[in-house]
């Protein structure tokens, strides 16, 4: 095998190992703290991350697109699973312009966005209707002409939604394992770690990767008012995708 060759297969075993990092706090103790970034990761990390799990959402999208490293507005295909099966509601600016699909459900993002997504018709949760946010904050590069074989996971287990329902608010981060320590080998379920609320979940999935994007999770719910349009987004690109199947 030559060396081109074995960098493509690196490439293509690397996309598959998605893992996503955890954090979960009491949804009062979320909006007592104060909302900034900008606070030293632990005594073993020498990098200041102005970002964490507390920086308000939409941060994180923007200063990744300012910087330059990642093409803002970029259409990145997302696949969205469910516990089993159940409806995903993806808001393209408003709470009349939507796309529903059944779970999963591959759809297009755009990078440097915050977008509203509602999951609901669940059998493990009848009558449950939650409204979680993702922040997409970086894009995969994979072989050209392929990127909808490879789509960004985004899964809510049965887990995240009992912990919201019980009161608290989760929050995770997706990333990209280093090819240089990624294992080739495939997971029933995305590979998750729980970290403590006194780590940086940012800088915690930096250390371990490339964060792809933050997706927030609390008992939130839209108001019959209608007083909040900002709540389902600012007009971003919702486009629909193919749902080839997936390379192994």
């Amino acid at each position: 095998m030559t060396n081109s060759k074995r960098q493509y297969r690196s490439c293509l075993l690397t996309l598959l190992l998605m893992p996503v990092i955890v954090f979960v706090m009491d949804v009062p103790a979320a909006w007592s703290q104060e909302m900034i970034g900008g606070r030293q990761y632990n005594s073993g990390n020498q990098f200041y991350h102005p970002l964490n799990q507390r920086t308000p959402p939409g941060v994180a999208g923007q200063w990744a697109a300012l910087s330059g490293q990642v093409q803002p507005g970029y259409i990145q295909p997302m696949k969205f699973s469910l516990p089993s099966t159940g409806t995903l509601t993806f808001y393209a600016g408003g709470p009349d312009q939507v796309i529903q699909k059944t779970s999963p459900a591959s759809i297009g993002f755009g990078v440097g966005y915050v977008y509203r997504v509602k999951i609901s018709g669940m059998p493990e949760f009848p009558g449950v209707e939650l409204y979680p946010t993702i922040e997409l904050i970086d894009r995969l590069h994979p072989p050209a002409g392929l990127a909808e074989q490879y789509p960004i996971p985004v899964s809510f287990t049965a887990e995240d939604i009992e912990l919201v329902l019980s009161g608290r608010m989760v929050t995770k981060v997706v990333y990209l394992e280093r090819p240089q320590t990624a294992v080739p080998a495939q997971f029933d379920r995305q590979p998750t770690q729980t970290i403590t609320a006194q780590k940086n979940l940012i800088a915690e999935a930096d250390l371990l990767g490339r964060p792809m994007l933050i997706l927030r999770m609390g008992g939130r719910l839209p108001s019959t008012r209608g007083e909040d349009p900002a709540f389902f987004g600012n007009g971003a690109p919702v486009l629909e995708v193919n749902s080839p199947m997936v390379k192994n």
